[in-house]
């Protein structure tokens, strides 16, 4: 037995690497987790995939591109992209040693979530140009930039992942991929990849339209039933505009999404750095919106406390409940902001009702602040106190 059949679970790569658990597959190669026992760390393996179905030629193509274009991932150094530590050959297979990143994909991201607020995908968005344009810099094209390529992490770094059919943007390069060969995934193809035509650092560009507006739309621009109906979309139909799906997009993010989406790669934005340019400068006055927000929040709260010293208690209220209508809008239920407007109904629903018809409130603000807050939080403190006193005539 050789190639990739030999290779699984178990499997020591070249004296080094101890495949431990599949990952998944993609790209021509199946991943691992695997452990360097050189250096005692946990990395990814991706291992090229010899089909037996192969010819002897389509085989020592395959496994030429993947070691050529391996080396070339291996001389990316980018936060926005997953590194790349070695690479090498197990009998006969090439294989490729890459960071064992913890997060989740942004397959999954969107399956759970559906759409994501425009202001996470503006982050997403520079990051993933960003990461793009270092490869694009590089002389690489990712060809297969898609949802299932990009990971997440916990504290929101997005990493371009799995340049298994990356290519090189090099004219006097031999090309070893047939003109008409269709690499890449249907729903996120480019126009030319579709026809077979020469792909370049604009077939990313368009990949990342279609991958904008599944974050924006909840899901990509075109659907069908088979490769060959999404090919015939990506080529000849118009994607609907992202307005009738998602009214909220601001205008400017929905232009760069479609220009993005031209069927033309010369009808395209310059480049990866300029997408990501263009995103991060629409972030800063969304970012600067969400702090004049949060002013406007706070002084919503000093107008209720005004008006509970006045007993005016229908009207302090009614300021308490803007300021949660106004956080739920901003996505942020959770803020110390939600609780002290919480707090703030409370009082105003025991001056109206009295003391008993509040206490449950009072018990419930106290016990979700210090869950969302801590225990510590001077406003978790606070309610605790609050709701404690409250309640002693009950006991």
């Amino acid at each position: 037995m050789s190639g990739d059949r030999a290779i699984g679970v178990g499997t020591l790569l070249n004296g080094r690497y101890r495949l431990e658990a599949p990952l998944g597959d993609g790209g021509f190669g199946r991943v691992y987790a695997a452990m360097d026992e050189s250096l005692g760390r946990k990395v990814a393996v991706k291992v090229l995939t010899l089909r037996a179905e192969w010819s002897p030629e389509e085989r020592a193509e395959r496994q030429g591109r993947f070691r050529r274009e391996a080396y070339a991932a291996a001389a990316l150094a980018h936060p926005n992209v997953a590194t790349v530590h070695d690479a090498g050959a197990h009998q006969g297979s090439p294989f490729l040693v890459m960071e064992l990143l913890a997060g989740e994909d942004f397959g999954r991201v969107l399956l759970e979530r559906g759409g994501l607020p425009v202001t996470e995908v503006l982050s997403y968005g520079a990051q993933i140009a960003a990461g793009l344009q270092h490869a694009h810099e590089h002389g690489l094209v990712h060809r297969d930039i898609k949802p299932e390529n990009l990971m997440l992490l916990p504290d929101g770094t997005v990493k371009v992942c799995d340049f298994g059919l990356a290519a090189q943007q090099d004219p006097t390069r031999t090309r070893h991929t047939a003109a008409h060969a269709v690499l890449g995934s249907p729903p996120y193809l480019s126009p030319e990849q579709a026809q077979g035509h020469e792909v370049t650092s604009a077939s990313d560009l368009y990949a990342l339209g279609c991958v904008l507006y599944a974050m924006l739309a909840e899901g990509p621009p075109f659907s069908a039933g088979t490769p060959v109906g999404y090919a015939y979309k990506h080529v000849h139909v118009a994607p609907e505009p992202i307005a009738r799906r998602r009214p909220d997009v601001p205008a400017p993010l929905a232009d760069l999404v479609h220009a993005l989406l031209a069927k033309s790669p010369a009808d395209r934005p310059g480049s990866a750095g300029e997408v990501a340019e263009r995103l991060r400068e629409m972030a800063r006055p969304a970012e600067e919106a969400r702090v004049d927000a949060r002013h406007v929040l706070w002084a919503l709260l000093e107008e209720g406390e005004e008006l509970l010293a006045k007993q005016r208690y229908t009207e302090a209220d009614r300021r308490y409940w803007e300021v949660l209508h106004r956080l739920a809008l901003l996505g942020v239920e959770g803020d110390a902001a939600a609780f002290a407007a919480r707090f703030g109904r409370a009082r105003a629903l025991e001056g109206m009702h009295g003391t008993v018809a509040a206490i449950r409130r009072f018990a419930e603000v106290a016990r979700e602040s210090s869950a969302a807050l801590g225990a510590g939080h001077p406003l978790a403190r606070c309610l605790a106190s609050y709701a404690a006193v409250r309640a002693a005539p009950e006991q």
